[in-house]
């Protein structure tokens, strides 16, 4: 091995300016290195935007408005690590669903007559929606063929589908179930296992939606707040300069 090759390449300042786990998330949701240097530097750039200003006041004026700039700028770069945060808390959970979905309409294929596991995964191509399932599917045929005698495949497929505990439990047991039993009680168990994660899912949803509306009230008072005391303050600033004069 020749010592250029021995040398690990550091990786881009841009990577290691970000927070511990953002790069991770950003690669899972299919960013690819330059397009995550470049969402980086737009990130930067958004930040200085708005309190670099502030900051060059501050060699003019007074400067405390230094410390607002750098506090502005803080905050709108935590920010937006916050806005990736949530978007991918919601891929994650579009991910889960998908998998469970995936995994509710597989049992009534495995429970037909000599069927078996490669034969019903060929036929679920053709009903799974494009995505992370179904990319994930297509690669799980082809390592089938290549690894016919390991639950390797299966396992890459439960993480690169789902990433969960209860999805590589869920394949694992397809894998045994091909290699030795061929129970179809088992079968069966998934497939309770399987209802229960998507109902899980639904309810999940019917949360999420219901958190949405019932930020409508509060946001309407903040509004209504806000026109409030931008009166108020009107109405005082009027009130000294009647006392002034």
């Amino acid at each position: 091995m020749s010592a250029a090759s021995s040398i690990t390449e550091k990786p881009s300042v841009w990577i290691r300016m970000a927070e511990h786990n953002l790069y991770d998330m950003c690669k899972e949701m299919g960013f690819t290195e330059e397009r995550f240097i470049k969402y980086q530097k737009k990130r930067l750039f958004r930040a200085l935007l708005f309190g670099f200003p502030l900051i060059v006041v501050a060699f003019f004026f007074q400067w405390w408005w230094s410390l607002a700039g750098i506090s502005i700028s803080a905050f709108l770069w935590w920010n937006e690590y916050n806005r990736a945060k949530k978007f991918y808390g919601k891929f994650n959970f579009e991910k889960q669903l998908q998998f469970s979905k995936f995994t509710r309409m597989l049992i009534p294929y495995l429970l037909q007559t000599n069927a078996t596991l490669y034969s019903v995964f060929s036929r679920m191509l053709d009903r799974v929606e494009e995505g992370h399932v179904k990319s994930s599917l297509e690669r799980l045929l082809i390592e089938m063929n290549e690894y016919p005698n390991s639950d390797e495949p299966f396992v890459r497929f439960a993480k690169d589908a789902s990433g969960t505990d209860s999805s590589i439990l869920f394949m694992t047991t397809l894998y045994d179930f091909q290699q030795n039993t061929y129970d179809h009680s088992i079968i069966m168990e998934l497939g309770q296992l399987s209802s229960a994660q998507l109902f899980e899912g639904v309810d999940e949803i019917i949360s999420f939606k219901l958190r949405k509306f019932s930020l409508y009230p509060t946001k309407l008072t903040m509004a209504s707040f806000v026109i409030t005391l931008g009166y108020a303050i009107c109405m005082i600033s009027e009130a000294f300069s009647n006392g002034l004069l």
